[in-house]
């Protein structure tokens, strides 16, 4: 008991203290970074084409101010093209995209709904542009974000490049302070994957890679942008992360939303780890050490945690494990009182970070057991938009 006390604390510790130390710290040390030119440096000849595509399911609340910011960004027109999805969408998403066609927009509709990875294959093989940027109808990019993305294709070993996704902080959203501590988290181990090699997840909110490089995809991949990812590392290529390049969005409205968020997308997780189970868990590259540190660990923390509890109070004659029982109960106990005040959480902020992370864990648990129970399609449950 005392071994297994040691391996799962040093697991739990591993993987959210010290492989983003350890991948911080070689980050620092890689030699020969490329110099990446500047935006202004870049002429306007020398630009790629640039096919911008939003998959957007029922999204009449956010479609309007997505467009409108997809058409201000500093680009030049002959080589941005525009493309809203809305496949299955039943409300006034396809019509408010259609009303922008004397813009430019390309508007792609179909009343049968097989779900975003579905959607994406369709607008790609309607795209003329050199590089794809991929984008959700909630998420706003920044001005220059798209040639900060595109800047990097002068190094051909980059298959993709993904920017920095950004939480609006607000305190009427419950998910706010928790996705936004996530976000920042993430964003400084993806900088440093990105600096050793390759970052392993792509963010589908702010995306792009090669249009040659996209392979379509089965319409039952729940994750695009996971797939995606595994399609072009195992081409050879590189998908670094660009922090210049940003976007912004709003939180969940509240954290039930946020919590099937996470349910959907580790249930994601999991078929792509049925998938490519071979490569991840032999792993023979320093990609896959990366993500089995970064990502697999995340998606079977929460049967680590259980496992430890139980442990130490197995082991409660040894000093060590008995105060880190304490901790356990003391920290749950606080998650449980932020969920019965769920509503005052932001003001009682010491009630908030244990409530996110459990019920977070929680969503992880309850995604593996939809995996396991084949309860998670392409198609899922949409967060709710505030118009």
């Amino acid at each position: 008991m005392a071994v297994l006390f040691w391996l799962l604390f040093g697991l739990i510790v591993y993987h959210y203290f010290i492989y983003p130390l350890i991948i911080m710290m070689m980050a620092r040390r890689t030699q020969n970074k490329p110099v990446i030119p500047e935006i202004n440096e870049i002429k306007e000849h020398d630009l790629p084409s640039v096919s911008f595509i939003i998959a957007a399911y029922n999204e009449a609340a956010v479609i309007e101010d997505k467009i409108k910011n997809t058409l201000g960004l500093t680009y030049p027109e002959e080589k941005f093209e525009i493309i809203v999805a809305s496949h299955g969408s039943d409300d006034e998403t396809a019509d408010i995209a259609r009303s922008f066609e004397n813009r430019g927009i390309i508007s792609l509709h179909s009343d049968k709904r097989e779900g975003k990875t579905a959607a994406l294959n369709y607008a790609v093989a309607a795209a003329s542009g050199e590089i794809l940027v991929f984008s959700d109808a909630n998420n706003m990019f920044s001005d220059d974000a798209i040639k900060y993305l595109v800047r990097h294709y002068s190094d051909d070993t980059i298959g993709g490049v993904c920017g920095l996704k950004s939480i609006i902080s607000d305190a009427g959203r419950q998910s706010s302070d928790g996705d936004g501590l996530y976000w920042k988290y993430e964003s400084a181990i993806k900088n440093a994957e990105s600096q050793c090699k390759t970052i392993t997840n792509a963010d589908g909110e702010i995306f792009s890679l090669r249009r040659e490089l996209y392979t379509p995809m089965d319409k039952s991949i729940i994750n695009d942008d996971q797939e995606i990812t595994f399609n072009l590392v195992n081409k050879g290529y590189r998908i670094v992360y660009e922090m210049k390049a940003t976007s912004s969005e709003l939180a969940s409205i509240d954290l039930i939303d946020d919590y099937f968020v996470k349910v959907r997308m580790v249930a994601g997780s999991y078929q792509t780890l049925h998938r490519y189970f071979w490569q991840i868990f032999f792993p023979t590259t320093f990609f896959a050490w990366m993500f089995f540190s970064h990502k697999v660990l995340r998606w079977v923390m929460p049967m680590l945690l259980i496992l430890f509890f139980f442990v130490t109070l197995m082991t409660l004659d040894q000093t060590i494990p008995k105060i880190f029982l304490y901790l356990q109960i003391v920290f749950y106990f606080m998650a449980l009182l932020g969920f019965i005040f769920l509503r005052k959480v932001h003001k009682l902020k010491i009630l908030y970070v244990p409530l996110y992370f459990v019920m977070m864990n929680v969503a992880v648990a309850h995604g593996f057991i939809r995996y396991l129970k084949k309860g998670q399609t392409a198609n899922w449950r949409k967060a709710e938009r505030a118009g």
